[in-house]
């Protein structure tokens, strides 16, 4: 694994092999949040000689959490320099394995050359789901295009349907242990607090929605401004799949509350019917409709989020968003980040 003397040869290589301009090869405060243990990065390395030939990082959903299972990883930057050697991605590959001996393994930043890789290793391989709710409150789009042909209406509100942003003592204050039943990866209250409500550069709002007063669901969402307009990234759920039923008048909601353009939902692992009733449309099924994913720097075009992943469980069903691994992640940062609290 990486140790902490070795991370500025970990960013030279990150400088001179993956994309000049990366974050993690121009400051450490992000990497360290993400991956810095007491005794090592989770990261790990391959050196020839000296020279380091290869990097494959990792987060153990365990790292936001202690009470989580070591078993449970995600999977992050992955570069290897193929003139140094043969097998080094493997070899690095193996050295997770032997480690934590996963249970569980997902990516949601694959590259599609690594297909055929992941699959030989028995993940499963695809592209990740994009619907988006537009909002009915807004006259003029900025940030999406939308075709003429797009009714875009709001239905009835169901006023049974009540929602509150948490904070970590509200979180701690709620009985949400059955909520997290319902999905792998395990997540947990302190993992959702650590991963987004102490996130050191990015602003997320964590809400509960319930109806008739019961507890329905955890919703993740991150508000973006560009140029003076809004639109709102889901990121993470935790609740039942059928919970998504529910959630139509709080997405409706949402964006009027923060007059956004509209709310965009990655996903793996949600039956799209239960997206249809809280509202959200494919965004492959609307012909000319852009729905952009990069906004540091932003970049007017749909764009397609791969996933691998593997589980020797089979119950409870393997379900993804955008903030696992490392997808939502900054690309530009102002100023000095401190490590999230315990």
């Amino acid at each position: 694994m990486l140790a902490h003397h070795e991370l500025p040869e970990f960013q030279k290589f990150i400088k001179d092999y993956w994309v000049d301009g990366h974050l993690f090869g121009l400051e450490t405060s992000l990497f360290n949040w993400q991956h810095k243990e007491l005794d090592a990065f989770n990261c790990m390395v391959a050196k020839h000689g000296e020279e380091i030939v290869g990097v494959f990082c990792f987060i153990p959903l365990c790292h936001f959490d202690k009470s989580l299972p070591k078993t449970q990883i995600f999977l992050s930057l992955f570069r290897v320099l193929e003139n140094k050697g043969i097998g080094i991605g493997y070899y690095l590959y193996k050295s997770i394995l032997s480690k934590y001996n996963p249970e569980f393994m997902a990516g949601t930043t694959m590259n599609p050359r690594m297909n055929s890789f992941h699959e030989w290793q028995g993940f499963k391989v695809g592209i990740m789901d994009h619907h988006v709710v537009m909002s009915p409150f807004v006259n003029e789009f900025k940030v999406a295009k939308v075709p003429k042909m797009l009714k875009i209406q709001s239905r009835k509100i169901n006023s049974s349907v009540t929602f509150v942003k948490l904070t970590p003592k509200d979180l701690h204050d709620l009985a949400t242990e059955t909520l997290y039943l319902h999905q792998l990866p395990l997540k947990s209250d302190v993992y959702i607090i650590n991963r987004f409500m102490f996130h050191p550069v990015y602003s997320y709002d964590v809400y509960a929605v319930s109806d008739n007063k019961k507890l329905q669901a955890l919703c993740v969402i991150r508000p973006i401004i560009k140029d003076g307009s809004v639109v709102l990234r889901f990121v993470d759920f935790i609740g039942p799949n059928k919970s998504f039923s529910v959630l139509y008048d709080f997405l409706i909601d949402l964006l009027k509350m923060y007059n956004a353009e509209y709310i965009d939902i990655y996903s793996y692992g949600v039956p799209s019917i239960f997206l249809q009733e809280a509202g959200f449309i494919d965004r492959n099924k609307i012909d000319s409709l852009i729905i952009p994913n990069y906004f540091e720097p932003f970049d007017r075009r749909n764009v397609e989020v791969r996933f691998a992943c593997k589980c020797l469980q089979t119950y409870p069903p393997i379900r993804l968003f955008k903030a696992d691994g490392d997808q939502d992640r900054p690309s530009q940062i102002p100023g000095v980040i401190e490590c999230f609290k315990n």
